[in-house]
């Protein structure tokens, strides 16, 4: 069995993502290419836009359940809570929703409580280097939600990485530590993993024992610098806080999940990034 902790299924809002728009081919100039492109199979249900070939493939593939985050970020796009709700009703037992979060609208603690409170959301997201202006995960005014969270005992996703913002300091590791030890009885879910800034990621997930690690496609994409790093460390001290997420439709679900098997796992520890530690994360018996 598979938990995937980051999926966009082909639905409503999560359409208007840049990446449900055509992938653009490998350039002809070599010097060009990119490893996002390298390596990408067709993705049929993406492709066709079609839910229920999405849930035939996450069936096919043995993922059981999807965990779906909004997005409020601007000019990379918006993906509304309320749809991830009606998936949650549409699909029952098969989704898990986190809210995305703009700490500058005047009503994002309302949309806090309401979503956790109210409509069953596991906790909430947020993608800081996308916001306009760009902000760091540690800027004072996320504040209020994060209090909001964690007073409702909800989860904290943040997606941290080279892609979200205007330079590498948006991507700095120590982001996240300063958020992690003002709340450390918060579970903190640190999606892409602050790549490329791996062996920094690691050292705070080391002090901080209250961040998770999903490394998503810094570790499946087959080309990608630094990605054995972290599973050197997910075989040691982070067996029980590194979790698979499929960045999908980055790739087909399982061409996801073939790339993660791909790496130097010790078994237990893939079995457990696969399914346990999400689980347990998520309260799932």
């Amino acid at each position: 069995m598979i938990i995937d902790f980051r999926a966009r299924p082909p639905y409503k809002s999560y359409l208007n993502l840049s990446l449900y728009k055509p992938w653009r081919p490998l350039p002809a100039d070599p010097a060009e290419w990119g490893a996002f492109e390298l390596g990408r199979e067709p993705n049929v249900t993406a492709d066709a836009h079609d839910m229920d070939a999405f849930v035939k493939e996450m069936d096919d593939n043995g993922i059981v359940k999807a965990v779906l985050m909004g997005r409020h970020a601007d000019d990379f796009g918006v993906v509304s809570n309320d749809d991830l709700y009606e998936l949650t009703q549409k699909y029952p037992g098969r989704f898990i929703p986190f809210a995305g979060i703009d700490p500058c609208d005047p009503d994002a603690v309302e949309e806090v409580e309401r979503c956790i409170s109210k409509l069953g959301f596991k906790g909430i997201s947020v993608d800081p280097g996308w916001l306009n202006p760009p902000l760091k995960g540690d800027d004072p005014v996320f504040t209020p939600v994060y209090d909001k969270c964690h007073e409702l005992g909800g989860i904290l996703v943040m997606s941290v990485s080279a892609a979200l913002g205007p330079d590498l300091s948006y991507s700095d590791p120590i982001i996240v530590q300063h958020v992690a030890t003002r709340y450390p009885d918060m579970k903190i879910v640190v999606a892409h993993a602050c790549w490329p800034h791996v062996e920094r990621m690691l050292a705070v997930a080391m002090r901080c024992p209250n961040v998770y690690l999903v490394p998503d496609c810094y570790v499946y994409i087959d080309c990608m610098p630094f990605a054995d790093t972290y599973i050197e460390a997910a075989n040691s001290f982070l067996k029980y806080r590194t979790i698979f997420g499929s960045t999908y439709p980055e790739r087909s679900l399982k061409q996801t999940i073939e790339g993660w098997k791909k790496r130097p796992w010790d078994p237990e520890a893939l079995e457990l990034s696969l399914y346990g530690n999400a689980a347990r994360l998520l309260g799932i018996d």
